[in-house]
């Protein structure tokens, strides 16, 4: 049974990100208990990149240092009054864009490190694409909290910066945007870092898409011909 989910443990993966990422917007307003679930859903998402992504002991190690500021952060925000929770979200975002970053670095590792391409392999690129969009949507956040105004926001939609979940799920939607460079206007970055990092996400989403797409057709072309040869 560990065996099987090892192999399929990219689908599992991505199941995972895609409900975590789907669902956020929908629970951000209701009641405390479903917000408690959804946060312990992220919980089980993140152990999800931990077992799927982290094959070495020391991978492990510096993926939990990176990530046990944001899961601290998580526990200790239903403790904090809500005044005190902005001083607190700038650690959080950054541990959670560092954590994600280094689970994109070892995707992309381990694909180059492959010597044939799989179903499975092609949804753990495919999940790491996801992972990359959330990791920059971190850092949009973490930049609208030190510096508010960073980003021109539509007064139809600004309300969503003043509450935890929205404001992750906005920039997460800013940050899958800019990847695609769809050009959507309800979030405009104007401050000169959220410029930066804006144009920074672009090349970087556009070079995994260039090296990622080249090894997988290259492995898959190997494949075949390897085939052709038996």
């Amino acid at each position: 049974m560990v065996g099987r989910l090892r192999v399929h443990r990219h689908v599992l993966l991505l199941a995972t990100l895609l409900a975590a990422v789907v669902t956020q917007p929908l629970v951000a307003r209701d009641s405390p208990a479903s917000r408690l679930a959804y946060d312990l859903a992220v919980a089980a998402a993140a152990l999800a990149v931990l077992l799927a992504v982290f094959a070495f002991r020391w991978e492990r190690r510096v993926a939990v240092a990176l990530a046990l500021p944001a899961i601290a952060l998580t526990v200790a925000r239903y403790a904090l009054p809500d005044g005190a929770l902005a001083s607190f979200a700038i650690a959080y975002h950054l541990s959670a864009a560092l954590f994600l970053g280094f689970a994109v670095a070892i995707v992309v590792r381990d694909i180059f490190r492959g010597r044939a391409i799989s179903l499975d392999a092609v949804l753990g690129a495919f999940a790491g694409y996801l992972l990359l969009g959330v990791a920059w949507g971190s850092l949009y956040a973490a930049v609208e909290v030190v510096a508010p105004g960073s980003f021109s926001v539509n007064p139809e939609i600004r309300w969503q910066l003043e509450d935890w979940h929205l404001r992750r799920a906005l920039f997460n939607y800013v940050s899958f945007a800019t990847m695609a460079s769809l050009g959507y206007n309800a979030v405009t970055a104007v401050a000169p870092l959220a410029n930066t990092l804006t144009w920074l996400e672009v090349m970087t989403a556009q070079f995994y898409l260039a090296v990622v797409i080249a090894q997988i057709v290259g492995l898959k072309l190997a494949q075949a011909a390897a085939a052709g040869r038996e």
